[in-house]
């Protein structure tokens, strides 16, 4: 049985990366499929754009990631990075969005998820108090596939967020 699952496991990290359909700021008001939440942190927001920027620190509160490292600049629109996100697989990031303080917005440009052609997301944020008021989209262009597992997408990425901001906020307030 444990040799079957790390079979599986292998079979998964060595998918092929497939290419995706860059998306531009625009496609987060157009595209058909949308998961927004917003939330209150206790840091400030250049503390949560400093987390944000530093891809090695994602390992430490983005749920079930496995691996987050810059690959291409850093700190810039049009910089790229490399993620693997257990079960969801591994995505190729390009930057769309610098602010600091302000906006962190990527696009994928390769996945070895099947769930989509195009994929993005935006990260807002604003000064609440003494904290941040951040306002989070995830915006895709589903295949047939992400059509049919979409409620179910909708929840887990939801899901997935919420523990990962809550993680942040915790780490944040703890340092």
């Amino acid at each position: 049985m444990a040799k079957r699952r790390l079979h599986a496991a292998a079979l998964t990290y060595t998918a092929r990366v497939k290419s995706l359909e860059p998306a531009g700021l625009d496609f987060f008001a157009t595209a058909p499929l949308q998961v927004s939440a917003s939330v209150q942190l206790r840091a400030t927001p250049a503390r949560v754009f400093a987390a944000f920027a530093d891809a090695a620190d994602w390992l430490r509160w983005w749920p079930m990631m496995t691996s987050c490292a810059w690959t291409r600049d850093t700190a810039a629109v049009g910089a790229e990075r490399e993620v693997a996100v257990r079960l969801l697989g591994r995505f190729r990031e390009r930057m769309i969005a610098w602010q600091p303080g302000a906006r962190f917005a990527f696009t994928m440009i390769g996945s070895t998820s099947p769930m989509a052609t195009q994929l993005a997301e935006d990260y807002r944020l604003a000064a609440d108090g003494s904290g941040t008021r951040l306002e989070w989209t995830l915006a895709a262009q589903p295949t047939t596939l992400g059509k049919l597992t979409a409620p179910v997408m909708r929840r887990t990425m939801l899901r997935m967020f919420q523990r990962g901001i809550a993680s942040l906020d915790r780490l944040l307030a703890a340092h």
